[in-house]
């Protein structure tokens, strides 16, 4: 199968341990590779059966490796001044230092807090020493679809034929905070049989939604390129078609259609590019592209799926987004905006709060949240809005900048796909805590490689004039 971006001359797998970055480290398969498909793919060994006692440390993995290639490649030079959405990054990280001291902090949840977040973010600091031409910048987003399209494909198969290709066991943990989570998750198809939300390459219902946002917005990029192949571009709009399908058959809606916006959001980026007619192909290949994978996916889910999406359009994107996400909006900002401006100390939501909770605190007591702004307001307050929305703002104008820059020609594809995707992940906060999951790695990540493969251009620019 041909490449969906133009290729790299020089594909060698090597470790990057042996490897200084820089140029060399561009050209060849490495840590990074690794580490993007370790982001996706990690859920695979929750197939195995009887994992789930050590599921914790299993679903550790794409963070403790991020914090490991935090501290290996802190021993190699930057090759060049922190951009602004890194400091901005280190502010936020420092208020959350802060607020450990908050009288109404859980402190070991906190601490984990401190931690997860920074393991989050820390791809920002590491994958740009790794990236020296856009040929590896190319590479690591065929990783991200490649692996996407395996999770969406294994979604599809596991509501057409569970048995076969749900894991042997759901998170026990879910199961733990709530005995009814995997049957309040479940619909009915066309056959009477019950389907379980695909939990994809995850053991948790509705967890190949991600997958399938990612497949259908890579997938869309890749055939909108000039140098795409025939048979690349069937293979990409059918990876697209899996892609749609399998958010269908999640019933994620807020996933649904932020995946359909991210791609008129790409086709709006190509506009500005000056490619007219590569725009209008994208628009209306993707409006064909949502119509024929909802009769895929009401065939295998039935009414249910007909249903679930029927409202969005009798009610209206807006209406529907109030009913659900939209009352936590309100909740933030009437409620609790004013009972915590500065934050209400670390370790009062997430995950964290789940595996570190210290029962004894029982006057600080946890706070649900469903939306990463939510999340934000309770760990720094205004002034986290102000550090991580500085963060996301200045990542988001570096890709516009290099997506519009004709003197970089090489690089403007590349950074339109990585502005939608980004776009499309901040869109997402309004939806749930995505900043708090490995979405948010990989959107620091293929930031940081965007800011290396400008860095290195720039550098042969330089080279060349001299």
């Amino acid at each position: 199968m041909s490449h969906p971006w133009p290729r790299s001359d020089a594909w060698t797998l090597t470790s990057d341990a042996a490897e200084t970055p820089g140029a060399v480290a561009a050209e060849r398969w490495g840590w990074l590779e690794v580490f993007a498909a370790i982001q996706i793919l990690w859920g695979v060994l929750l197939f195995l059966p009887s994992v789930q006692p050590i599921r914790m440390y299993i679903r550790a993995v794409p963070y403790v490796s991020s914090l490991g290639a935090l501290v290996y490649y802190a021993r190699y030079p930057s090759g060049g001044p922190l951009p602004a959405s890194s400091r901005w990054l280190l502010a936020s990280i420092a208020l959350l230092g802060a607020n450990l001291l908050h009288p109404e902090t859980q402190l070991k949840a906190g601490l984990a807090q401190l931690v997860f977040q920074i393991s989050i973010a820390a791809p920002m600091f590491w994958a740009g020493r790794l990236v020296g031409s856009h040929e590896r910048l190319e590479r690591l987003l065929w990783i991200v679809f490649v692996a996407s399209l395996a999770s969406a494909a294994v979604g599809v198969l596991q509501a057409s034929w569970p048995d076969r290709f749900l894991p042997p066991e759901f998170s026990a943990l879910a199961r733990r905070l709530n005995p009814a989570v995997v049957g309040a998750l479940t619909y009915y198809g066309p056959d009477g049989r019950p389907i379980v939300r695909p939990p994809g390459l995850s053991d948790l219902p509705g967890g190949a939604a991600v997958a399938g946002l990612m497949t259908v917005l890579l997938a869309a990029a890749a055939v909108s390129h000039e140098r795409t192949s025939g048979i690349v571009r069937l293979f990409s709009v059918a990876a697209a078609a899996i892609g749609m399908t399998v958010l269908y058959l999640t019933q994620v809606r807020s996933l649904t259609v932020m995946a359909a916006i991210g791609v008129f959001m790409f086709a709006a980026i190509r506009l500005r590019q000056g490619r007219v007619m590569r725009s209008g192909w994208i628009v209306v290949g993707g409006v064909a592209l949502v119509a024929a994978s909802f009769v895929w996916a009401a065939a295998i889910g039935g009414k249910s799926v007909e249903t679930r999406y029927s409202g969005l359009i009798d009610n209206g994107l807006l209406t529907t987004f109030q009913q659900s996400r939209g009352q936590f909006i309100d909740y933030t900002f009437r409620d609790l905006l004013f009972r915590f401006p500065l934050g209400a100390g670390l370790g009062r939501w997430g995950i964290m709060t789940v595996y570190f909770n210290d029962a004894a605190r029982w006057y600080t007591p946890l706070i649900y949240v469903e939306i990463q702004i939510t999340g934000w307001l309770l760990d720094g307050g205004v002034l986290m809005w102000l550090c991580y929305g500085g963060a996301l703002l200045s990542a988001a104008r570096m890709a516009y900048v290099a997506a519009v820059d004709r003197s970089t020609e090489a690089l403007q594809y590349l950074a339109a796909v990585v502005l939608a995707f980004q776009l499309t992940i901040v869109a997402l906060c309004l939806a749930g805590p995505v900043f708090n999951t490995q979405l948010g790695i990989v959107f620091w990540m293929v930031t940081g490689a965007l800011v290396g493969t400008r860095r290195a251009l720039r550098a042969d620019v330089a080279d060349s004039d001299d």
